[in-house]
């Protein structure tokens, strides 16, 4: 991949900031308002800047993964803290102890209930014979 000039780079930051807003972007990158949306679509259609922009996107993705294992970590601990807590109402430790499971993948089946009114109709054949008011 090329090098990008600064302009660009700072268009593809903006872009990722405002949601994928291109024309704003192009804008608050230093282009013109009257070619923003035109430098915009130009610029996104740019074999280099759709690779740079995914790679930043990645590396944004990957930084937060990152930030949400560690707070993860932390998250579980607190919530075996409050189920293992005896002082901790049992209403509580009970809630602690399902988000535990559901969280390692253990979350129980939901109940599915269901209202049923239907009609059934059949017929029945009997044997030659049978059922005959002569009889």
């Amino acid at each position: 991949m090329a090098d990008l000039r600064p302009q660009i780079m700072l268009f593809v930051t903006e872009y990722i900031k405002n949601g994928g807003n291109g024309t704003n972007a192009a804008i608050a990158a230093g282009y013109s308002e009257k070619s923003a949306y035109s430098q915009a679509s130009r610029l996104l259609k740019s074999v280099e800047v759709q690779q740079y922009l995914n790679n930043t996107q990645q590396s944004i993705n990957k930084d937060l993964r990152m930030m949400f294992a560690e707070d993860a970590v932390k998250a579980y601990t607190v919530m075996l803290e409050v189920m293992n807590d005896p002082l901790t109402p049992p209403k509580d430790r009970l809630v602690a102890a399902r988000d535990l499971l559901d969280r390692a993948g253990y979350k129980p089946v939901d109940k599915i209930q269901a209202d049923v009114d239907a009609e059934i109709s059949f017929k029945v054949s009997l044997p030659e014979g049978l059922g005959d008011a002569d009889d």
